[in-house]
């Protein structure tokens, strides 16, 4: 916890294989730099296995007590100051301690026009099953609670691990579970622990990034964009 009469601090962290975008590059730079903020360290976990990286990545900012505060971005994810500064200034110990911004994935990646979708979820109970429900239509510039997320937009508070170690001994933090329909990705295996401890989960609609991803730029993508021109 942040000692009264000094600031918070927070390092920021992402998971690569090694090849980034520039943009990626220039965004975090940006947010480094401009945004104002003291970023305590940086912290980068490199592999092909997501849910080992997060885990190490995760462990070892906890275990060196790196900052008060810890800034997720996904490597195909840009960020700026202005999206950062937004999650930054909301933030709070206790009652905020675990923000999301929005992106955007797809529900067909592989079909030749992708619908994007937001990528902010509430758990919702179907035939005594939890299922992830996406909040669509997403409301405009709005600060609204949630059950889950992806990680590659999230302001944490160190309180968060505290809070699922006390709650759910033993357990990694990130993990994939099930095959299938039943596939539980690391993302939101850890929000489930989140729910599970207790913590409040809240996200800025309006701090919204672009989410690089490869497509198929072709006839379907020229019908979409030029219909009724």
């Amino acid at each position: 916890m942040t000692k009264k009469g000094t600031e918070d601090t927070v390092s920021i962290v992402w998971c690569d294989n090694g090849i980034v975008d520039g943009k990626f590059t220039q965004g975090i730079m940006d947010v480094v730099l401009k945004s104002g903020v003291k970023f305590e360290t940086a912290l980068r976990a490199h592999g092909n296995q997501i849910a080992r990286q997060r885990e190490e990545a995760i462990s070892y900012w906890y275990d060196q007590n790196k900052s008060d505060w810890l800034f997720w971005v996904d490597s195909d994810v840009v960020v700026s100051p202005e999206i950062f500064l937004r999650l930054w200034k909301k933030k709070d110990a206790i009652q905020k301690p675990l923000i999301t911004g929005v992106y955007f994935t797809t529900n067909n990646p592989e079909e030749p026009l992708m619908i994007p979708m937001p990528t902010v979820f509430k758990f919702k109970e179907v035939d005594e099953k939890f299922v992830l429900e996406r909040i669509h239509p997403l409301p405009k510039d709005a600060f609204i609670k949630v059950d889950a997320a992806g990680m590659g937009l999230v302001l944490m508070h160190r309180s968060v691990v505290d809070k699922i170690k006390e709650a759910i001994p033993d357990t990694p933090m990130f993990q994939e579970l099930g095959t299938g329909i039943n596939f539980i990705g690391e993302d939101i295996h850890f929000f489930a622990l989140c729910s599970q401890a207790g913590v409040p989960m809240w996200c800025d609609t309006g701090a919204s990034a672009p989410h690089m991803k490869r497509f198929s730029f072709d006839e379907h993508y020229y019908n979409a964009m030029t219909k009724g021109r």
